[in-house]
C-alpha cells in the first residue's frame, strides 16, 4: 500500500468518526475528526461539508467563516455556497444570505435546508408572510413534525398563541417527545394561564440548547412536599433578575413545610431580598457554605413543586426594605422612574426593549424630571440626548440603591424588565410598557396583573407598534402634575 492509499484508508477511519460523533451531537469531537481528516486530504468536499455543517449547529460562526477563508478556491461548488448563505446570516446580510438560498434551493439535496434558511431570513427583515409562505410551501412537500414546529414558532413570536399552540399541538402529534415542542407547549399553557399543564411542562426548560445546566446536582431534589418537611433546603436562582424578583414568593410558599430554607441568588439581589422573611437565609454565590443540604430546588420549578395551578394561588407579599437613602430626591416637580431596555442577550429583546428615540416626546413635558433606572439601557442612544437636563441617569447605581430612589419616586415607568418587578415587589406605583408579544408572565392581560397589584399595564395594540402606548403614557404623565395642585389646594 502506497502512502496515499494509507493517507486514503486514515482519512476515511477520521471522515466516518466525525461522522459518528455528529450524529450523536458530540460536535467537539466531530469537529476534531474532520479536522484530522482535512489533514491528510486537504480539499476533501465532502468532509468540509460536513465541518461546516458542525459549525453550523454548533453557533461556532467564527469558526465558520475562518474555514470558508481558507477554502476561498473553491467557493464555486455548492458546498461552500452553502456554507456561505449560512456566514451571511450570521452577519446580519440577510439579502446576500437570501439570493444564495433561492439559487440552492433548486438542487435537491439542500432544498430542505435551504429553505429552513431562507424562512430564518426573513423572520429576520420581519417579513413573517413570507417566511410563513416558505414553510406551508415545505408542508405541502411533507407533513413533519419539525415544520409544524418552526410555524408555531413564528405565530408564538407573533403574539399569535393561539395559532401558535394548534400548531406545536399538530407538531406533538407527529412527534410526543420533542423537547423543544414541549417547551414552547408550556409557554402557551402558561400565557393562556393553564398553569397546571404550563409548569408541569416547563421543566423542558433544562433541555434547551441554549438553556443553562441545573446548579448544585449533587444535592438530591425532593420529589414531593411531604419530603421537604422540616428539612434543611436550599434554593438556587435561575434566569433573569426579573425572574428571581418574580418567583422569590414561592419561596416564602415554601416556609409552610419548611422553616430551614437558604435562597442563593445573584450577589446584585443579595442585600436587596434579605428582607424576604426572616426564615430565609439570602446569599450570593461566594458566600454560600455548603452545608448538608437535605434537598435542592430551582427557583422556578418551585411553582410545580408547590402545586400552583391556578392564577389565584399566586400570592403577593410586599418586600419592605430597610430605609438607607444614599441618593436624596428633590420634590419641586415630579419625579418618575424610567427603564427602558431588557437584557440585550434574550432573543425578543428588540421587540419587548424600546428605542430611546420613542421617548423623547416625554422629555418635554414640563415640571418633570426622568430618572433613568435600566441598567442594559443602550447608552450610547442615551448619549445622543445627553444635553436633556430633565434626565438624570442612575443606571450605574446597584439595585439596592436604585430601590431606595424608586421609593421616593412619583411612579415608575418601564418596559419589561427587571425593574419593572423590583417597583412591583417594593408596592411602587407603576406602569408597564407591555409589547403585543410579550412573555407568558404577563399572561393576556392589558390592564392589571396578579402579581403585583401597584402595577398597571399599557400593552401594545398592534405587534411592534408602540404608538398606542405613548400616547397613553404621555396622557397618563400630563394628568400628575394636575392631581398634585389640587391636592396641596385642598
Amino acid at each position: 500500500m502506497t502512502i496515499n492509499d494509507n493517507n486514503l484508508e486514515r482519512a476515511k477511519f477520521f471522515f466516518k468518526e466525525g461522522l459518528n460523533y455528529f450524529e450523536n451531537k458530540k460536535y467537539k469531537e466531530s469537529e476534531i475528526n474532520f479536522l484530522e481528516s482535512l489533514k491528510l486530504i486537504p480539499d476533501r468536499i465532502s468532509t468540509i461539508q460536513n465541518l461546516i455543517n458542525t459549525y453550523i449547529v454548533s453557533d461556532q460562526n467564527i469558526k465558520l467563516k475562518k474555514l470558508l477563508e481558507k477554502y476561498i478556491h473553491l467557493k464555486s461548488k455548492k458546498e461552500i455556497q452553502y456554507g456561505i448563505a449560512y456566514d451571511y446570516f450570521f452577519d446580519k446580510n440577510f439579502s446576500e444570505s437570501i439570493y444564495i438560498c433561492e439559487k440552492l434551493i433548486q438542487d435537491q439535496e439542500y432544498q430542505l435546508s435551504m429553505m429552513d434558511l431562507l424562512a430564518s431570513n426573513f423572520k429576520k427583515q420581519k417579513k413573517f408572510l413570507e417566511a410563513l409562505k416558505v414553510y406551508k410551501k415545505q408542508l405541502k412537500e411533507q407533513k413533519n413534525y419539525s415544520i409544524y414546529y418552526k410555524i408555531g414558532v413564528l405565530f408564538f413570536d407573533l403574539g399569535r398563541v393561539h395559532k401558535a399552540y394548534l400548531y406545536f399541538l399538530k407538531s406533538k402529534n407527529y412527534k410526543k417527545d420533542d423537547d423543544a415542542n414541549l417547551w414552547n407547549l408550556s409557554l402557551c399553557y402558561l400565557t393562556k394561564g393553564n398553569l397546571e399543564l404550563g409548569f408541569s411542562l416547563y421543566e423542558y426548560r433544562w433541555k434547551k440548547k441554549d438553556f443553562p445546566k441545573i446548579k448544585f446536582q449533587e444535592i438530591k431534589s425532593p420529589k414531593t412536599i411531604k419530603d421537604v418537611k422540616n428539612k434543611k433546603i436550599l434554593i438556587s436562582d435561575e434566569q433573569g433578575l426579573g425572574d428571581t424578583i418574580q418567583f422569590s414568593r414561592f419561596v416564602i410558599d415554601l416556609l409552610n413545610y419548611t422553616k430551614k430554607i437558604t435562597f442563593v441568588v445573584n450577589s446584585k439581589l443579595a442585600k436587596l431580598l434579605s428582607s424576604l422573611d426572616k426564615n430565609i437565609k439570602v446569599v450570593d454565590y461566594e458566600s454560600l457554605k455548603l452545608d448538608n443540604f437535605d434537598y435542592h430546588i430551582s427557583l422556578c420549578s418551585l411553582p410545580k413543586f408547590l402545586n400552583i395551578n391556578h392564577k389565584n394561588n399566586i400570592k403577593y407579599k410586599q418586600l419592605d426594605i430597610t430605609d438607607e437613602k444614599k441618593i436624596e430626591i428633590k420634590k419641586n416637580k415630579i419625579n418618575i422612574g424610567i427603564a427602558w431596555s431588557g437584557n440585550p442577550d434574550f432573543p425578543l429583546d428588540e421587540y419587548r426593549s424600546i428605542r430611546f428615540n420613542n421617548l423623547i416626546s416625554l422629555f418635554n413635558i414640563k415640571d418633570v424630571n426622568f430618572f433613568k433606572l435600566s441598567q442594559n439601557a443602550r447608552i450610547e442612544e442615551f448619549k445622543d440626548y445627553n444635553l436633556l437636563n430633565n434626565l438624570f441617569d442612575l443606571g450605574n447605581e446597584n439595585l439596592f440603591n436604585i430601590a431606595q430612589v424608586m421609593k421616593q419616586l412619583d411612579i415608575v415607568v418601564s418596559s419589561d424588565t427587571s425593574i419593572i418587578h423590583l417597583a412591583g415587589i417594593l408596592n411602587i406605583k407603576s406602569i408597564l410598557l407591555l409589547n403585543f408579544n410579550s412573555d407568558w408572565r404577563w399572561f393576556n392581560d392589558s390592564k392589571k396583573t396578579i402579581w403585583y397589584p401597584s402595577v398597571s399595564i399599557i400593552k401594545q395594540e398592534k405587534f411592534d407598534s408602540w404608538e398606542n402606548v405613548f400616547i397613553e403614557l404621555k396622557n397618563r404623565i400630563e394628568k400628575i402634575p394636575k392631581k398634585l395642585h389640587s391636592h396641596k389646594g385642598t
